[in-house]
């Protein structure tokens, strides 16, 4: 079974289980949907990242190797590949920074949400937000070429805005304890 088949497995389980149909109905099973919501986002945007640093390494290679004659490549050329690392970079960088986000420290947080269905629906919907927006992003970069990464990169650019501001609503949303 794939990751990705496997994800949707655990999530139906924990939407459809009669003895318990709240995913967040238990610290454990809470833990695992945020565990399997951050490798979700995480793996589709190492993904897109990837697809960027191979665009980088195309611009890189199309520029030339620079020779006494011309020792410098075609400016524009050069901010180009660099503004297709710095989105790689920024790309990875979430990746790790998602990675390395709190879970929540305590029962409490699992209580205060299991307690409140508007808080639960709440992160539910965040929880969805993110990732549909990783899956955007991924595909939106999947087929990216030199050719179509400057009228791509504005899109994607956007798209890891609102994914980044989405990341950070979730976790204050699950580090802040009454």
């Amino acid at each position: 079974m794939e990751r990705h088949e496997r994800l949707a497995v655990i999530v139906d389980k924990f939407f459809h289980e009669k003895r318990d149909t709240n995913p967040y109905a238990s610290a454990e099973t809470m833990r695992a949907l945020d565990h399997l919501v951050r490798i979700h986002v995480t793996d589709a945007m190492a993904r897109a990242a990837a697809q960027w640093r191979a665009v980088y390494v195309d611009a890189s290679r199309a520029m030339g190797t620079p020779t006494r004659t011309q020792p410098l490549s075609n400016v524009s050329a050069m901010s180009q590949s660099r503004l297709y690392k710095q989105l790689a970079d920024r790309l990875s960088e979430w990746v790790a920074r998602i990675q390395a986000l709190p879970a929540p420290a305590n029962d409490r947080v699992y209580h205060r949400i299991r307690d409140n269905d508007q808080l639960l629906e709440l992160l539910i919907a965040h929880d969805y937000q993110l990732i549909t927006l990783a899956e955007q992003l991924e595909r939106e970069s999947m087929h990216v070429t030199l050719d179509s990464a400057e009228a791509l990169r504005p899109t994607v650019e956007t798209l890891l805005k609102t994914l980044t501001d989405a990341v950070m609503e979730r976790n204050r949303m699950l580090s802040a304890v009454p």
